[in-house]
C-alpha cells in the first residue's frame, strides 16, 4: 500500500515597500494564503509559509516590494564529521 506524503509548506520572506503599514499588509498577505510567522515591523519584512506556488499571488498584494522563497540551511548535528 502506497503512502501519501503531504508536501512541506514553502517558507516565504516578503519585503514591504517603504511607508507600507505592516499590520494591514500582513492581513492582506494572510488573506492571500500566507500563514504569517513573524512580522518584523522595524525593517518592513513579514515571514511565513504557504503553498509552493504562492509567490506570484503574494507579489500582487499592495505594498509588497519583493517576495522570496526562504533558503533551507542544514548544518547537521554538532558531532557530525566535516565534509
Amino acid at each position: 500500500m502506497a503512502t501519501t506524503r503531504k508536501a512541506a509548506p514553502t517558507e516565504w520572506v516578503v519585503t514591504l515597500s517603504p511607508g507600507t503599514a505592516v499590520k494591514p499588509a500582513g492581513a492582506a498577505l494572510a488573506k492571500a494564503g500566507l500563514r504569517v510567522d513573524q512580522v518584523l515591523d522595524a525593517i518592513g519584512v513579514i515571514t511565513g509559509s504557504g503553498a509552493a506556488g504562492l509567490g506570484a499571488k503574494l507579489r500582487q498584494v499592495p505594498g509588497v516590494a519583493d517576495v522570496a522563497e526562504q533558503a533551507r540551511i542544514d548544518i547537521g548535528p554538532p558531532d557530525a564529521p566535516v565534509s
